[in-house]
């Protein structure tokens, strides 16, 4: 059984060049956080920094070697380790050219697949014969119920393992591709469908990306072609020579137009829209391991078509950098089905888009709404102010003007039965023992210490901050007294910032890597807040009554 460990390369410290000159770069430590709220919410400061172009890569030195398992290219011993990189800013990194470099992270190819045996063969042939070395290269086959278990053919790769979910109806794609995740070994998993035949160098177009880039998440690139009467036997021929073109020649191709369009429009995905998750396909995509688990992974939403969007969303949400590679080719076997059904499949998926893809496309009209997954998830600190001031604080964060929103108050273990009590009608506000650190999945998490007192007009003035500044955190300061503002992260920045801030810490990471936007909270109605107590011992505001 392939797994990673002794006798995988590991990647050492390299210099790396910036507009600040040379320093040393660390191999990011992944971690997970377990601290968001959970599945019931499935769930920016000044200063922007723009680094130069950094270049982690040599140029193959003496001594280049065939490695085994490759189909003969010749890769260069180089050691690297991958950058952070800021926003969406990937092309600031430069990826070693396909065949010129060694590679040593494992990756795990999951496949999910059902009733598809003939598919299959050939999409197991192409991955048989590719150019990412054998030894770092494993192969899941998810048989998602199939009335005829599927089974490995006679051309497949070394490491290639069939895994069969429970009998039934049909789990979804995203069931299957998240059991093979949970199973899967390698350092990154490459998602690919079963009738998916990846051109030669497929693997390794993706995994050079995550030995450049931190939190990579990486897009494949198909044409969609019909494959009758093309045996295994031709697909593993044509993958080792690199012979596809001859191989189809003669048949109509029809290219991901939609998909293609978007990253042409979006700067080959390098503006930090909201909506850049939008690119992300489930037929050639690619994410490490631990990213993958941060970020939840596939949902099982059945059979309708959102779950490679979702996905891309709460990566994207989590900190992902994607990155189009258009080297890594494949071709799809036959025609698109949504370009068959493509009306209905919106309409199908209309009501769940609304709910957990949390963005003006999605949402045309959303005041006073509550949705699965919200724009805005407030973490009150409760460690931070006594039990009435927790309460005063929550108040005043649901007044907002801004409705797309929730609050989580956290840590809930020590705070009165009372405090519960009160809000317990409201299904925006929950409680958690434990500490919160994000808002994850939302993609602004609002961070407010009890005792503080949000003017209704505050978070709907900070998100727009976060848009106009273009920044991934903004900071509002309480009063003139030390002590902790009320922040607003982008999420995405929050989580990235997290995994990266080593010896610099959180704040000068985040300012790195997002930007960083203060402002006098007194601007925008944020101030202590003063507990205020009526003669039947109801609490409120003090301050808010004067400001009125």
């Amino acid at each position: 059984m392939f797994t990673t460990g002794s006798g995988v390369a590991r990647m050492a410290l390299v210099a790396v060049r910036s507009s600040d000159g040379v320093r040393a770069a660390r191999r990011p430590q992944s971690r997970t956080y377990p601290d968001g709220v959970g599945a019931g919410w499935r769930s920016v400061l000044v200063g922007i920094t723009r680094p130069g172009r950094f270049s982690v890569w040599r140029r193959p030195v003496s001594g280049a070697l065939t490695l085994p398992g490759s189909s003969g290219g010749m890769m260069s011993p180089t050691v690297r380790t991958p950058v952070a990189v800021p926003r969406q800013e990937w092309t600031t990194v430069e990826a070693p050219e396909l065949g010129a470099w060694t590679p040593a992270l494992t990756v795990t190819v999951v496949l999910p697949a059902k009733d598809c045996q003939d598919e299959l063969d050939l999409t197991l042939a192409a991955l048989a014969a590719q150019t990412y070395p054998a030894e770092l290269l494993d192969v899941i086959v998810v048989d998602d119920a199939s009335a005829e278990p599927l089974r490995l053919p006679a051309v497949h790769p070394e490491r290639a393992r069939v895994l069969r979910l429970p009998p039934g109806d049909g789990h979804g794609s995203g069931r299957a591709r998240h059991a093979g995740a949970e199973a899967a070994t390698g350092d990154v998993v490459l998602f690919l469908d079963a009738d998916i035949v990846a051109t030669r160098t497929h693997v390794e177009a993706h995994a050079r990306w995550h030995h450049t880039v931190a939190d990579a998440v990486v897009l494949g690139h198909k044409m969609f072609v019909d494959f009758d009467d093309i045996t295994a036997a031709d697909v593993l021929q044509a993958t080792r020579d690199d012979t596809f073109d001859r191989l189809l020649a003669g048949r109509k191709q029809q290219r991901h137009g939609w998909q293609e369009d978007f990253i042409k429009s979006a700067d080959r995905l390098t503006r930090p829209v909201d909506d850049a998750f939008l690119a992300v396909v489930g037929a050639s995509v690619s994410a490490p391991r631990a990213l993958y688990a941060e970020s939840g992974g596939f949902s099982t939403f059945g059979l309708r078509g959102i779950v490679d969007t979702e996905f891309g969303y709460r990566a994207y949400t989590a900190g992902a950098v994607l990155i189009p590679e258009p080297a890594a080719r494949s071709y799809h076997q036959g025609a698109r089905n949504f370009a068959i059904r493509g009306d209905e499949i919106k309409r199908e998926r209309s009501g769940l888009a609304a709910n957990y893809l949390p963005i003006p496309l999605f949402r045309p009209s959303d005041v006073g709404r509550m949705w699965q997954v919200p724009v805005v998830h407030a973490v009150v600190d409760a460690t931070s102010g006594t039990p009435e001031e927790v309460q005063v604080t929550v108040d005043s964060v649901l007044a907002a003007e801004y409705t797309d929103l929730v609050v989580t108050v956290s840590p809930s273990k020590a705070l009165p039965r009372w405090v519960e009590d009160y809000f317990a009608a409201d299904a925006r506000v929950r409680f958690a023992p434990e500490p919160v650190r994000t808002g994850f999945p939302a993609p602004f998490s609002l961070i407010v210490p009890a005792g503080v007192a949000i003017g209704r007009s505050a978070v709907g003035t900070m998100l727009a901050l976060t848009a106009s500044e273009q920044v991934g955190l903004v900071r509002a300061t309480v009063s003139d007294e030390p002590g902790p503002p009320v922040e607003l992260w982008a999420t995405r920045a929050l989580h990235r910032a997290r995994r990266h801030a080593g010896s610099d810490g959180l704040d000068e990471t985040a300012r790195r890597l997002f930007g960083v936007h203060w402002l006098s909270g007194a601007e925008i109605g944020v101030r202590p807040a003063v507990v205020g107590v009526t003669r039947q011992g109801m609490l409120f505001d003090e301050s808010a009554a004067a400001a009125r």
